[in-house]
């Protein structure tokens, strides 16, 4: 989406305790999952770059971004949930003319919409500064898998096992 509701200038509220909040819910996300979100918020890069950075479909790369945005809300807040998929739905570059008139509708069709909407936008706002503690050094950056360290780890030692395993570690 080109345009946002609010001007860009506008404060953003933000707490100590409410970027931890956001940060912890950041980080139980899936590690693709933050890597997109974090190209996305930190590196400025639209869905089509990052879908061709990482290979993967664009609308894996809306789907994605709809998770990040909706990290540590109640689930049943359905009329958040809406907002945030018209939040990243708008931001796609292959969204139609039809899909625009349509969110314009449904933003016309209750003051409950226009605030829910309002509200997404506050928090892409507030997700900045857990998304720079996040990618503080830069590992969203690397490759296509950006494996963590972790499962590379994991990976080599069950690698191991089966060679002693097969007896071919002499």
């Amino acid at each position: 989406m080109t345009r946002l509701l609010l001007r860009l200038e506008a404060p953003t509220p933000s707490t100590a305790d409410g970027d931890t909040a956001l940060l912890h819910a950041l980080k139980r996300l899936p590690r693709r999952v933050q890597q997109v979100f974090l190209l996305s918020r930190l590196d400025q890069l639209d869905f089509t770059r990052i879908a061709t950075r990482l290979d993967l479909p664009v609308r894996s790369i809306e789907r994605h971004m709809a998770q990040a945005l909706h990290a540590g809300l109640p689930r049943r807040d359905v009329l958040a949930s809406v907002a945030g998929q018209w939040y990243v739905r708008l931001q796609s570059p292959g969204v139609s003319a039809c899909e625009r008139i349509d969110f314009r509708r449904w933003l016309d069709a209750h003051p409950a919409n226009l605030q829910a909407f309002h509200d997404t936008e506050m928090r892409w706002r507030s997700l900045l500064a857990p998304a720079r503690q996040l990618g503080h050094d830069g590992w969203y950056r690397q490759g296509k898998a950006a494996l963590s360290l972790g499962g590379c780890s994991l990976a080599v030692g069950l690698g191991v096992a089966a060679l002693v395993v097969l007896g071919l570690w002499a």
